[in-house]
C-alpha cells in the first residue's frame, strides 16, 4: 500500500519537537556524536549549547523518562533506571512575572524553589508510573500501587495516599501557587516547599518503598535556560554546583545565554570543575552532518509509510548501532539514495542551464555588449559568446569590466580554451574557478526564477548549517513542489523546484526573526541590511571580490562599543549570524580576530552565495549603522558602497525592500 499524500504533509509539517509530544522515541535518531556526551556514566552535570533547530530539545526529550520507558519499546534493560530523565522547560511568561511586584527578593527566591519542587516532583512521580507501565520488569503498576506517600505529609498534610493521590495533591498545590503568583497582593502566601531537599526526600522514600529502585538515578534536564531571570539562573546554578547522585541537574541553552554564573552563595560555577560543556552544533558539523540529516529525513519518510528505504528505524534509535552507521558500506548507499531524491547540478550543468533559457542568454549577451562599450572596444559580442564554453562565457562580462585586463587578452584566452589549451580560464586557481559562481548569481539576480545553485541535498545541508529544522523544511517545501503522484512515488525533485522551495523557505525563516527574543525586530532589520549589503557586493560588474557572505570588523576611529558587541552576541545566540575565529601571522605574532557569517539559510532570499569564500571588511562605524543606524543612515551606507562598487540598480523585490517597511513604521 502506497503512503498517502496526507501522511507526507503531516510528517514533514511537524518540524518542531514540541509538536511531537513528550515521547519522541519513534522520531529520534541517535546522533553520531552521542557517545561524546558520556551520558551513560555521567556523574557530573552537562551543559548543552546550541541554536534553534540543532536538536537540543529532541535530545532532552529522548533522554526523558517518557521516551526512555516508551510504550513503543518492546524490551527495556533493567539498568535503564540508572538514568531516569526529568524534562523541565520553564514557562517563560510565568517565570518573568515571578519578580518584584512589591515583594522582596527572598520571597521570590523561595517561591521559585517551590515551583521547582512542585514541577519536578510531578515529573518524578510520573517517571515511576511510566516505568511501572513499561516493559521494564523491575516493578509493575501493582507494586507501585502499594507504595504509600503518607510519610511526606510532614511537608504538607495533603501529601498522602498512593502515587495517584500524591500526584493529584501536587497538581492542586501547583494550581494554588499559580493563583497566588497572579494575585500576590491579594492572596495569602502559600507555605513554600524546600526545593531540592523535597525532591531528595521523595527519591529516598521511593527507594525505600521499592527496593528495585535502589540503583536509580534521576537527571533533571532544564531546557531554554536563557529564558530565566538572573536570580532564577543563580538558583539553578546552585543546583548544578551541588548535584550529586541520585539527583543530577543539567541545563540546555543557546549560545551567550548565561546572564550570570553566580550561585546563591559566594561561589560561581565553572566549566570542568562543576559541569561538562557540549556544543551540539559543533558536534553536528564535525560528525558528517549530511549522513545524519539523511537518516532523519528517511526516518520521517518511513513514519509516513514509505518502504524500501536505506535505513532501519530500530538501528537509528539504538546507541549501540552507531559504529555500524559510520561504515562506508552503510553511508554510500544512504547518500546515493538521498542524492537521487534531491539531485544537484554540477557547475558545468548550471552553466549549460543558462543557455537553455532564452531570457538568461539574452541578458548575458547584453552584459557582454555593455562591458565592451564601457571599455571602448569595437569587438563584437560573438567574439566572446560561446555556448560550447558555458562557464567561461558566463565569466566573460566580469573579466571585461576589469580595466587591468586587456579585452584582447580575454579574447585570446577564450580562443586557447576552445582549442583545449590550458590558460587562465582553467585550473584550480583559474578565472572560472574563482569567478563562475559569483557571475552566475549576478546573472540570475536579473531573472525571476531562483538560481538552481540552491538545489541538491548537499547544498541543503550547507544551507542548514547543522539546523535540522531548517533542513527538514527545505526538503518539505521542495517535495511539495511535486504532483501527488510523483510525491507518493518519491520521484526525484527537479533542481528548479528545489531552488524555488529554497527561496520560499528562506523567506519564511527571515519572517521568523522578529519573534527572536527581546531584540527580534532589530535583528530582523539588521539581517535585511546586512543581506542587502552582501547582495550589492554580488552585483559588482567586475566581480573583483566575488561571493562575499561574511564580514570582519577591521577599522574605525574607536573600538566597537559594548552595546554592539552585546547585539552581535544576541544575533549569534539566535543563529542569524555565526562567529568564527580568524587567525593570522603578523611579524611572527599570532593575531586572533573574529569574523561573522550570515546564516546561509537566508542566502536564497538575497540571491547570494552560501559558500564562505571572501569576507567584506567593515569599519566599526559601518557596523554601528547596520545595527542601530536610522533609515537614512543605512540608506546612505548602502548607497556609498553601491557607488564605490559601481553596481547596477537594485532589484526592488529584495534589495532595499525593508526600507519601505521601516519608513512606514
Amino acid at each position: 500500500m502506497k503512503p498517502s499524500l496526507q501522511s507526507f504533509r503531516t510528517v514533514f509539517a511537524k518540524n518542531r519537537t514540541e509538536e511531537l509530544g513528550a515521547d519522541v522515541y519513534r522520531h529520534f535518531v541517535v546522533p553520531h556524536f552521542y557517545d561524546q556526551l558520556d551520558l551513560r556514566i555521567a556523574r557530573k552535570p552537562r551543559l548543552l549549547i546550541g541554536g534553534r533547530g540543532c536538536g537540543k530539545t529532541m535530545l532532552l526529550r529522548y533522554l526523558s523518562h517518557q521516551s526512555a520507558f516508551s510504550q513503543d519499546r518492546t524490551t527495556i534493560p533493567d539498568d535503564a533506571i540508572e538514568h531516569i530523565g526529568l524534562y523541565w522547560r520553564v514557562d517563560t511568561q510565568f517565570a518573568a512575572i515571578m519578580n518584584e511586584r512589591g515583594l522582596a527578593g527572598d520571597v521570590w527566591h523561595s517561591a521559585f524553589n517551590h515551583l521547582l519542587a512542585l514541577l519536578l516532583a510531578l515529573e518524578l512521580v510520573s517517571s515511576v508510573s511510566n516505568i511501572a507501565a513499561s516493559s521494564c520488569t523491575l516493578f509493575n503498576e501493582t507494586d507501585l500501587k502499594k507504595v504509600s506517600f503518607d510519610r511526606l505529609s510532614i511537608f504538607d498534610p495533603t501529601f498522602i495516599g498512593d502515587s495517584s493521590q500524591f500526584k493529584r495533591s501536587l497538581q492542586d498545590k501547583l494550581w494554588e501557587f499559580e493563583l497566588w503568583v497572579a494575585n500576590v497582593r491579594k492572596a495569602k502566601e502559600p507555605i513554600f516547599l524546600p526545593g531540592v531537599q523535597f525532591l531528595a526526600a521523595i527519591i529516598g522514600h521511593l527507594k525505600s518503598a521499592l527496593p528495585t529502585l535502589a540503583p536509580a538515578n534521576f537527571y533533571v534536564y532544564v531546557d531554554e535556560f536563557e529564558n530565566l531571570l538572573p536570580y532564577q539562573q543563580r538558583i539553578l546554578n546552585t543546583c548544578l554546583k551541588h548535584s550529586e547522585i541520585p539527583l543530577i541537574f543539567n541545563i540546555a541553552m543557546k549560545r551567550h545565554a548565561f546572564e550570570t554564573k553566580d550561585t546563591v552563595g559566594t561561589e560561581a560555577i565553572q566549566n570542568i570543575a562543576d559541569y561538562r560543556e557540549h556544543d551540539l552544533e559543533k558536534y553536528l558539523l564535525d560528525s558528517n552532518f549530511p549522513v545524519f540529516a539523511a537518516e532523519v529525513l528517511f526516518l520521517n519518510l518511513a513514519l509516513a509509510g514509505l518502504k524500501n528505504l536505506p535505513i532501519d528505524p530500530a538501528e537509528l534509535q539504538n546507541p549501540d548501532a552507531i559504529s555500524k552507521r559510520k561504515t562506508k558500506s552503510y553511508i554510500e548507499p544512504l547518500l546515493r539514495k538521498v542524492g537521487a531524491l534531491f539531485p544537484g547540478l554540477t557547475h558545468e550543468e548550471l552553466a549549460k542551464a543558462v543557455f537553455m533559457n532564452e531570457s538568461l542568454t539574452r541578458t548575458l549577451q547584453d552584459r557582454i555588449r555593455l562591458a565592451l562599450q564601457s571599455r571602448g572596444s569595437s569587438k563584437s559580442v560573438e567574439s566572446f559568446f560561446f555556448p560550447e564554453l558555458p562557464q567561461a562565457t558566463i565569466t566573460v562580462p566580469a573579466l571585461l569590466h576589469r580595466k587591468r585586463l586587456a579585452v584582447e587578452d580575454v579574447e585570446l584566452e577564450l580562443l586557447q580554451l576552445r582549442e583545449n589549451q590550458k590558460g587562465k580560464f582553467a585550473g584550480t586557481n583559474g578565472w572560472i574557478h574563482n569567478n563562475f559562481i559569483g557571475c552566475l548569481l549576478w546573472l540570475y539576480d536579473s531573472h525571476s526564477s531562483p538560481c538552481p545553485l540552491y538545489s541538491g541535498f548537499d547544498t541543503f545541508c550547507l544551507l542548514s548549517r547543522g539546523n535540522l529544522r531548517h533542513l527538514l523544511e527545505l526538503c518539505h517545501i521542495s517535495l511539495n513542489q511535486l504532483s501527488e503522484a510523483d510525491l507518493t512515488e518519491l520521484k526525484p525533485v527537479p533542481p528548479a523546484a528545489q531552488a524555488k522551495g529554497a527561496r520560499q523557505a528562506s523567506a519564511a525563516f527571515l519572517n521568523e526573526i522578529p519573534t527572536f527574543g527581546r531584540l527580534g525586530d532589530r535583528l530582523h532589520t539588521f539581517v535585511f541590511r546586512l543581506g542587502s549589503l552582501f547582495a550589492l557586493a554580488h552585483r559588482r560588474p567586475s566581480q573583483s571580490e566575488p561571493e562575499q557572505c561574511h564580514f570582519a570588523i577591521t577599522s574605525g576611529e574607536e573600538p566597537i562599543s559594548r552595546e554592539n558587541i552585546e547585539f552581535l552576541n544576541e544575533a549569534e545566540k539566535w543563529s542569524v549570524i555565526f562567529q568564527e575565529e580568524e587567525t593570522k601571522l603578523k611579524q611572527e605574532v599570532r593575531i586572533v580576530s573574529f569574523q561573522y557569517v550570515l546564516n546561509p539559510v537566508y542566502s536564497p532570499f538575497f540571491n547570494i552565495t552560501y559558500r564562505k569564500i571572501r569576507k567584506l571588511e567593515l569599519s566599526q562605524q559601518d557596523v554601528d549603522i547596520l545595527i542601530r543606524g536610522s533609515f537614512d543612515q543605512a540608506k546612505e551606507l548602502l548607497g556609498r558602497f553601491s557607488k564605490n562598487w559601481r553596481t547596477e540598480a537594485p532589484r526592488s523585490s529584495t534589495l532595499f525592500f525593508h526600507f519601505g517597511e521601516e519608513a512606514s513604521t
